[in-house]
């Protein structure tokens, strides 16, 4: 019997795999048969992405698509040349000219808000061998969080400036000279830990009164020795009789068409502190002391012309301080009390270049630490001079300055120049 040749593929039958591959295809393609001239649907929204925006001197912020979240990242070196002649080492000697070049500091700021534009965060880390004072060995400078969901009591935490006096709480950046003023650095308080109230227009936006409120550790930044329990309280009222102002900036880059004026004072308190100048300085071995602070200060600005004045104290409960240590030996201290004043005024010459001067006296009380009372005998006056041309305000700037300190002979005068070059970026 004959054998039947095979089905050619055009006379193959269907098998089940293609007719299930056709259904398929059919049931896919009814949907858009029963949809045939109507508009297909808009493709799905993608979610916003985060932004981010760069400036000279103000770094590269990012904030998320929602706005609850943003960092700022900055930084900020300083450049410094210093000539220093100081006196003579016996009378009538001649003096002997010393010469430094350095990074006289580096600067690395994170700062922005979490959760929502209300919850705001600030970061300094200060990494430049001149930034480690006192014995320190971290590199934190600020910490904190800063609460501002009521504007009139705004809530700020964490290591940060005690709110004091004015010239203190002006930024390193924006100084006018290449040091802080000689009262300020031996009288002033310096960072802390704690936390404080304030609000910078009490009662509504053009209000001229702010006041700030607080409560620290009272042991000074980065406290790494433990000690008697204390505290620090301060208390500080602002008023600008003038209307708003940038009093946290030295000088009158902006020319300010209208005069301004910003007076402040405070007080402050700190109990059992184990430091020699209350929250900076040398930390006691055997004995804590009780120190009263004292301030008050102003700020003037008007088409380029600018005054800041202040005068202020440092006393102690006790100037000498006896106690006893690990071993129960008997130990002797001395705290440091003064006073003292400067003012410090300024002109825009042109532009972008600015004359600015400074005058201070530093007095230490009878009876206070003795090494203290020679310090001041030495160099209790002190006078300064600085020209300044400013490329991105005080973000960009060139500081040429001339200082000198004396005390009852000017002939014995600490004399120092200093070149600068400070960036922030």
């Amino acid at each position: 019997m004959p054998r039947t040749a095979p089905p050619s593929p055009a006379q193959a039958p269907f098998r089940w795999p293609s007719l299930a591959a056709a259904v398929a295809l059919a049931l896919c393609a009814a949907p858009a048969a029963a949809s045939a001239g109507e508009p297909a649907p808009a493709p799905a929204p993608r979610p916003a992405a985060a932004t981010a925006e760069g400036a000279p001197g103000k770094g590269l912020r990012v904030t998320s698509a929602d706005g609850n979240f943003s960092m700022n990242l900055r930084g900020r070196i300083q450049l410094r040349s210093q000539l220093a002649a100081p006196p003579p080492v016996e009378e009538g000697g001649e003096r002997e000219p010393t010469l430094i070049a350095k990074v006289n500091t580096a600067r690395i700021f994170m700062t922005g808000h979490t959760l929502s534009p209300d919850v705001q965060y600030v970061v300094q880390l200060a990494v430049a061998p001149n930034d480690y004072r006192d014995g320190t060995i971290s590199p934190v400078y600020d910490a904190y969080l800063d609460l501002t969901h009521n504007p009139n009591a705004s809530l700020r935490v964490g290591q940060i400036f005690v709110p004091f006096d004015r010239a203190r709480t002006i930024r390193e950046f924006a100084l006018q000279l290449p040091d802080r003023q000689r009262v300020v650095s031996e009288l002033s308080l310096d960072r802390d830990l704690g936390a404080y109230l304030y609000s910078d227009h009490l009662g509504g936006d053009s209000s001229i009164f702010a006041y700030r409120l607080g409560v620290f550790g009272g042991g000074g930044p980065n406290a790494a020795v433990a000690k008697e329990p204390g505290m620090l309280s301060v208390a500080r009222v602002e008023l600008r009789p003038l209307g708003a102002m940038d009093d946290d900036q030295e000088g009158d880059l902006t020319r300010t068409p209208s005069p301004r004026l910003a007076l402040g004072a405070a007080a402050a308190y700190n109990l059992n502190t184990n430091r020699a100048r209350s929250t900076t300085s040398t930390t006691y071995t055997a004995n804590t002391a009780d120190y009263t602070h004292l301030a008050a200060d102003l700020v003037f600005k008007w088409r380029g012309a600018a005054l800041l004045g202040q005068v202020m104290s440092r006393s102690a409960a006790e100037d000498k301080l006896v106690g006893e240590d690990a071993e129960g030996a008997k130990v002797t201290e001395w705290a440091r009390s003064g006073w003292g004043w400067f003012v410090q005024p300024s002109t825009m010459l042109v532009k972008d270049l600015e004359l600015a001067g400074r005058y201070g006296q530093l007095q230490a009380a009878e009876g206070t630490d003795q090494a203290f009372v020679d310090e001041v005998e030495a160099f209790g006056h002190e006078a300064g001079a600085g020209l300044n041309w400013y490329e991105n305000g005080h973000r960009f700037k060139v500081q040429a300055g001339w200082a000198t300190r004396w005390g009852e002979e000017f002939s014995a005068a600490d004399h120092s120049a200093s070149l600068l070059v400070d960036v922030m970026f």
